[in-house]
């Protein structure tokens, strides 16, 4: 090989550690960029000449060169902040964007990113700082969430009244009170029950009315009955009977075995007239919980009737007034509830996360966003916590996964190997130097 070619060598070598001082440059400049992953740059040899002599033979390498520049999507540590809707993704995934005003433009029009500092914008719409849309999937009228992927967008209007049609009671009805001949009055209930228990229940237009239901056990063959009648304050109904406080709503029986299990529920289904416009006749179910005459019921959480004092020991109702919503949540799948001023919280979508087989094979599209190419594949798009997607916690941002320290070290080594090249150049003029000096 002739000398010169040691030049040409040693040319390659600075080549390649300038780009590596470019990328060491790039990772330090973007120490502090949330959600920033650093790249590292991966070099080698080109091929060499064959050297065959009469003593002989063998190869002369004639260089380095850049083999790739990798991006590392390693864990970036998490930060708490003061934001609601800043995101962060502990394991694999991406956030998807669309609709994004950087200059490259990916095929399906979407691109990833890792960082989810993000905002409501003026049409409601959940974006990035360059207005880029957070993808995800909507909540229909029944709360369930779509399959199709869209923009991710927060309606802040107020939610209608619900009428309440159903109650849940579960209580204990005290097995040592003695059963009663006496029959329920509804112009004096509490002279004629044994226990009662009092809840709001809502009309159609969400006036809320204190509802009373009165127990009263009364004889049987077998096992334990208790009487339940379902009344509500007369001056929330229309046509009131004159001399009554009450207006029955719906009464049943509740049957029970002699452990006290409950074996089987009674209702005849009245309704209720609360006027005013209301809804009329609203009929609103009680359920005493899973009674053991059903097909694989246990009798587990429900009513019973043992000897202990009657008290209720939990019940709900699903009727609500009108409400606005006051803030959101954030779970860690990505689902997004509203909170109401009514109590009320209603799944309102969810943000999607793409995971992919080959991560590396991303590229950057600037603004710490990435696209998809063939040698990542395509995007695989579902809920956090799915698959090998990881979670999403809201307030929090995930730091670049630059190591400063270990920037700096690369850095010398850099310089290090851009003076050696240098010192390499050198040396090869001075022995060129030295043959151009035997004509003298």
């Amino acid at each position: 090989m002739a000398i010169s070619q040691a030049l040409y060598t040693g040319v390659t070598g600075l080549s390649v550690m300038s780009d590596g001082m470019s990328v060491v440059a790039n990772n330090i400049a973007n120490a502090n960029a949330k959600g920033f992953k650093k790249d590292r740059a991966e070099f080698e040899d080109m091929l060499s000449s064959d050297l065959s002599t009469g003593s002989g033979s063998g190869q002369i390498g004639r260089g380095a060169r850049m083999r790739a520049v990798r991006t590392l999507h390693t864990q970036g540590g998490l930060a708490v902040t003061d934001n609601l809707t800043d995101m962060a993704i502990q394991g694999n995934g991406f956030f998807v964007l669309s609709n994004s005003s950087t200059e490259v433009q990916e095929s399906a029009g979407r691109f990833y990113t890792r960082v989810g500092s993000f905002v409501f914008d003026k049409d409601g719409y959940l974006s990035d700082p360059s207005g880029g849309r957070v993808m995800g999937f909507m909540a229909g009228k029944t709360g369930a969430l779509s399959s199709r992927l869209q923009d991710v967008r927060i309606e802040t209007n107020s939610i209608p009244p619900k009428p309440t049609d159903k109650i849940v009671m579960d209580i204990n009805l005290d097995a040592r009170v003695k059963a009663s001949d006496v029959e329920f009055d509804i112009k004096n209930p509490e002279a004629t029950s044994q226990f009662n228990n009092t809840m709001t229940v809502f009309d159609s237009h969400g006036r809320g009315h204190p509802m009373t239901v009165f127990f009263n056990r009364v004889p049987t063959s077998e096992g334990i009955e208790w009487k339940w009648h379902s009344c509500v304050d007369g001056k929330d109904v229309v046509d009131v009977p004159e001399g009554q406080d009450f207006v029955l709503g719906a009464s049943g029986t509740a049957k029970f075995d002699a452990k006290g299990n409950l074996m089987e529920e009674i209702s005849d289904g009245g309704g209720i007239n609360f006027g005013e416009g209301a809804e009329p006749n609203q009929v609103i179910e009680l359920d005493f919980g899973q009674n053991m005459g059903l097909e694989k019921g246990t009798g587990l959480n429900s009513t019973r009737s043992i000897s202990a004092k009657s008290v209720t020991n939990f019940h709900t109702q699903n009727g609500y007034e009108a409400g606005n919503i006051k803030s959101l949540k954030i779970e860690l799948d990505g689902t997004i509830r509203g909170i109401y001023t009514n109590g009320v919280q209603k799944q309102l979508g969810a943000v999607a996360l793409a995971s992919f087989e080959n991560q590396d094979g991303l590229l950057k599209a600037g603004r710490n966003l990435f696209y998809s190419t063939m040698d990542s594949g395509p995007a695989k798009i579902g809920l956090a916590q799915s698959g090998t997607r990881g979670a999403v916690y809201a307030s929090t941002l995930e730091e670049s996964n630059v190591d400063l320290a270990q920037e700096f070290v690369n850095m010398i080594m850099t310089q290090r190997g851009f003076q050696a090249n240098s010192r390499s150049i050198t040396t090869t003029d001075s022995m060129i130097e030295e043959v151009v000096n035997l004509k003298r």
